[in-house]
């Protein structure tokens, strides 16, 4: 399951929510659900964080909630669950705040809370008094107020909630956000004790978001109470490492897929499993053709026993005995094959990046992903490159390839410490996910 599930209103804070995401060491990608919230499904094994766009923001209240409904239910079970609100509180603020809270209430069946704080301080919106300020003003003082679309006919952010929700809200002022944090925590859980829904927190700094997202986890610490957000993001991503989801976001192994049977691929192979402890795998079937049912069992229960930091090795020769000599067909069969089962094992199982050999496997296994081509960042070694796929469900896995006859006896340990460096370098970066359904 993803970590955090971010139902965004519309495209461009869906990616702004995103990338905060992404700079906090998740692992991100944004997903159009405005009329298919199931393509969310697809995507919550995939990454640490899924942020949803609905294009809600100008629908009727009703339809915007019905919008986020099915996106939260699509995307449950999530440890977090917020929404992505406008900085300067235009749309279905209240509407979309309450649907939240209501549809993670009914999933969980446990009291649920909304952290809302909607101060961007980066972007120079602050929230004083539960006043919502643009570069230091009010918003229906702004251009906002004559939004044609939109207009926000008040900057008061409890005002804005209970009207267009009828929801039980407090507001936490800056007084006690920068006092002192163990009495923070205490006026929190009075609020809610005493039935708050939603609490509306001021900020003018990151530092306060921070604040008040360690407050709010203390504030319910040893209770079924259940957090949510309703903010542009900041207050998301300080509340998801205030609950510790940073340091839980897992690793993926690394897959090696090989349909080369030359003497040197062999010598890499056993040097990759005694020098970086990868598990190795023959693919099973009638001599070198793969049985692909077999093959994604295989491959599923290598992937689960992984675990973070992981290699996998799936290959058609390990040793001198997998040797035969194959017909014309069954060569060509071999990486068509071998390139099924890896798609399917991948349309339910993670990984942090590929490494093939072989130049049949590789061109297979791109077409069977549904990727146009590589987009080449490096050589990482004469005739081994590296990059990442270029359309498709899987955009932007990495990968790293070469030829069978290439390198030498350690050259596929370089390509793999290279794969796991591209991958930690990738892991800031938010991906525009796709559904993996086929057509």
């Amino acid at each position: 399951m993803a970590g955090v599930l971010v139902v965004a209103d519309d495209l461009t804070g869906a990616n702004a929510a995103a990338a905060g995401f992404a700079r906090a060491g998740f692992r991100a990608a944004t997903a159009s659900a405005g009329e298919h919230a199931d393509v969310v499904a697809e995507m919550v094994s995939r990454f640490d964080v899924v942020v949803a766009t609905t294009d809600s923001r100008h629908l009727d209240p009703a339809r915007a909630r019905e919008r986020v409904g099915r996106v939260v239910r699509a995307g449950w079970p999530a440890r977090l669950v917020c929404n992505r609100i406008d900085t300067t509180l235009r749309g279905n603020v209240g509407a979309t705040t309450r649907e939240v809270l209501e549809r993670v209430r009914e999933l969980t069946g446990a009291r649920v809370a909304v952290l809302c704080a909607p101060a961007h301080p980066a972007a120079a919106r602050q929230t004083i008094g539960a006043i919502q300020l643009l570069d230091g003003r009010r918003l229906e003082d702004t251009e906002v107020a004559r939004d044609a679309r939109t207009p926000v006919r008040t900057s008061n952010v409890v005002t804005l909630l209970v009207e267009q929700a009828d929801l039980d809200v407090v507001a936490v002022h800056l007084e006690d956000i920068t006092g002192d944090l163990d009495a923070l925590a205490d006026t929190l859980r009075q609020h809610l004790e005493r039935g708050a829904e939603v609490i509306v927190a001021d900020a003018t700094t990151t530092e306060h978001l921070d604040r008040v997202a360690t407050a709010a986890v203390a504030a319910t610490a040893g209770t079924d109470t259940v957090w949510t957000t309703s903010d542009p993001g900041p207050a998301s991503v300080a509340l998801a490492r205030a609950m510790g989801l940073a340091d839980d976001v897992p690793g993926a192994p690394l897959l090696v897929v090989s349909g080369s049977a030359t003497e040197l691929t062999r010598l890499q192979l056993r040097q990759l499993v005694a020098e970086r402890g990868a598990q190795a795998f023959r693919t099973p079937g009638t001599h070198a053709v793969p049985d692909v049912d077999a093959t994604v069992a295989v491959l599923h229960d290598a992937l689960d026993d992984a675990g973070s930091g992981g290699i996998v090795v799936l290959a058609t020769v390990l040793d001198e005995s997998d040797l035969w000599s194959p017909t014309p067909e069954e060569a060509m069969q071999i990486p068509l094959a071998l390139a099924r089962a890896t798609r399917r094992a991948l349309e339910s199982r993670r990984v942090d990046g590929v490494f093939t050999t072989g130049g049949d496997v590789t061109a297979a296994l791109l077409a069977e992903l549904g990727s146009h081509g590589l987009e080449v960042s490096d050589e990482v070694e004469p005739l081994a490159v590296s990059g990442s796929l270029v359309g498709g469900p899987w955009d932007g896995l990495q990968i790293v390839t070469k030829g069978g006859l290439i390198g030498d006896a350690r050259t596929t340990i370089a390509c793999l410490d290279h794969l796991r460096s591209q991958v930690d370098t990738h892991r800031k970066q938010v991906t525009a996910a796709e559904s993996r359904a086929r057509t």
